[in-house]
């Protein structure tokens, strides 16, 4: 099968994904070409990738490179066997480019975005109509965002697909859980190594600096927190915020790093990891985390509800989209300790994440209990071949269907021809 790719900027989760994604159904046999945005190509070391991503304008010259580019792709997209987007802007190129193209092929849309309703200008909901007329399907990371197109084809009922795996974690998963005491002794090291003040135990922010992220909620925790602890993010990102951020931070001991290559220095050194998104669309961070046995502390909004939860629970809580769509649930609670390899609070309550933060770092049985049971929950989770089958198998329907409608159409009379 011949499969195009389309992605735009991405971030960890979309990157990660599309790569694994690609790297899996190649390895299958599949054709598979990738038109990418490409900083985003480098920084995930995407394979076979085609520099027809647009360039900005800023010089006369550029605007016929463009052009060039999207006549290449527009042939590109009309060869293939199916095509799959990847957020919006990647939605917006595809639509564009095969919206005069005769018998396009099918095309999948995975949405990534936060539903920021303060967002829903006339122009979003328009792209979603367009959307909604044109995709054979749409899967997405949020039941709302999906509810609001109202495509009775949207994949979010299809766990392996609407449920992303980071590819790290089948390897992180191979590797043995620390202690408490070898965790501490990684964070010394790594404390002198950055030449930081250790405070005592490492909690953990990891994630881009943007609004979305709210590590602001961190900084107001960790000013709550009562048991010895060192406050440390990891990310770059809106320069501007993370100023502020460091600013507002250096009050409460909590320093910004910016970017780290090894993550997983930092996963296997922290003893809690905290997470204050407004959204989290995949969880990726979340998932790396629990496959190393490190307890999270965090709001179940997006998909940290199905990383986190049991099945059939919601957290009783205004922040979290819980209960959406007609999605039914067995129950709700707000024992933070139902969590899965988890304590789940409502991350814009300082002082209840606080007091999660503290006794995760003050009861050695609870820590204990929430490693064993989020390392327990990762090996629960579909490996990447099983999701990369999950979409060769909806790319099939897909093209079928296309199929189908084509045959369809060639057999209706024309205006004039005996019936």
């Amino acid at each position: 099968m011949k499969i195009t790719m389309v992605m735009g900027k991405a971030s960890h989760s979309m990157g990660t994904f599309v790569a694994s994604l690609s790297s899996t159904l190649a390895a299958k046999g599949h054709d598979v070409q990738i038109i990418a945005e490409p900083t985003s190509a480098k920084l995930y070391r995407l394979k076979n990738v085609l520099p027809l991503w647009i360039v900005k304008p800023r010089r006369l010259f550029l605007m016929g490179t463009n052009l060039r580019r999207l006549r290449r792709a527009q042939d590109v997209l009309k060869n293939s066997d199916v095509i799959h987007v990847h957020g919006l802007k990647a939605a917006l190129y595809a639509l564009v480019l095969t919206m005069f193209i005769p018998n396009t092929p099918p095309l999948l849309v995975s949405l990534y975005e936060l539903n920021d309703e303060r967002r829903d200008t006339f122009w979003r909901q328009l792209l979603f109509r367009w959307m909604d007329n044109r995709a054979s399907l749409i899967s997405g990371s949020s039941l709302r965002l999906t509810a609001k197109i109202d495509r009775q084809s949207s994949a979010d009922t299809d766990s392996a697909v609407s449920f992303l795996v980071s590819p790290r974690v089948e390897k992180l998963l191979q590797t043995g859980m620390l202690n408490r005491k070898e965790r501490v002794g990684n964070w010394a090291k790594l404390a002198a190594a950055e030449r930081l003040r250790n405070r005592g135990q490492l909690v953990l922010g990891i994630g881009p600096i943007e609004q979305e992220k709210r590590f602001d909620r961190f900084v107001r925790a960790m000013q709550r927190v009562t048991y010895p602890a060192t406050g440390v993010v990891i990310g770059d990102g809106d320069p501007q915020l993370l100023a502020g951020l460091r600013s507002y931070g250096s009050d409460a001991q909590v320093s910004f790093l910016g970017w780290r290559k090894s993550l997983d220095t930092w996963l296997q050194a922290a003893s809690v990891l905290v997470i204050t998104s407004e959204w989290e669309s995949r969880g990726f961070i979340a998932q790396e985390a629990m496959s190393l046995g490190l307890p999270i502390v965090a709001a179940p909004v997006g998909k940290l509800r199905d990383i986190l939860l049991p099945a059939g629970v919601a957290m009783d809580s205004q922040q979290g989209e819980n209960l959406v769509g007609g999605e039914q649930t067995a129950g709700q609670s707000n024992d933070p300790e139902l969590g899965i390899g988890s304590l789940v609070v409502d991350t814009d309550d300082a002082e209840a994440t606080a007091q999660a933060i503290t006794k995760l770092l003050a009861n050695p049985s609870i820590w204990y209990e929430k490693q064993e049971s989020a390392r327990h929950r990762a090996a629960t989770w579909p490996t990447t071949d099983q999701v990369a089958s999950e979409w060769l198998g909806f790319y099939r329907r897909s093209l079928a269907g296309q199929n189908q409608r084509t045959t369809k159409s060639s057999q209706i009379p024309q205006t004039g021809e005996q019936k």
